[in-house]
């Protein structure tokens, strides 16, 4: 007598009739659409007004620099002074200005960032200076400013490095 195990097809797992796979990859796909119908889109109107807004370099306008280096150990610290301008419709409290150093044979070497300080003048002394954020640039106020830059090499050219407005941040 040959030997059958108990029940008869106990060795074949039962074959179901239903498509899981096919089942899995429709579900599978309306997840995807539901998803990327949920994702925020990029608001239009608020995309043009932030591609319109002034660049930093247009929002302060700077003018009348005159340096003050200090030399030490072949090094200088240079202090920039001038005006600047609020040409924006909102107070500012930090603007961030780039100098770029030229070489005594006019190459362009080295640039520094720092931000700008109110300067406190008095018969064209500066008695102090603050941050912007203690006393913030108006709108449509010119103000006098310093900027601190430190150890530039010796072959500067000791003359007043080119400004450029990196950033601004606008009180709001």
């Amino acid at each position: 007598m040959q030997h059958q195990p108990f029940p008869p097809d106990a060795t074949r797992p039962p074959q179901s009739k239903f498509p899981w796979p096919l089942l899995a990859l429709v579900i599978a796909a309306a997840l995807l659409v539901v998803t990327l119908w949920l994702t925020p889109r990029t608001n239009k109107a608020a995309t043009a007004v932030m591609d319109n807004s002034m660049q930093p370099s247009a929002q302060v306008r700077i003018t009348s620099v005159r340096i003050s280096p200090q030399e030490a150990n072949s090094l200088s610290n240079v202090n920039v002074y001038g005006e600047a301008t609020n040409m924006g419709t909102r107070p500012l409290t930090q603007v961030l200005v780039s100098a770029m150093f030229h070489s005594k044979d006019g190459k362009a070497f080295m640039a520094q960032q720092q931000p700008m300080e109110r300067a406190d003048v008095e018969a064209n002394k500066v008695k102090d200076s603050q941050d912007l954020s203690a006393e913030p640039l108006k709108a449509g106020q010119t103000v006098p400013f310093r900027v601190s830059y430190s150890q530039i090499p010796g072959n500067w050219d000791g003359k007043p490095p080119e400004l450029t407005v990196q950033q601004v941040t606008a009180q709001k």
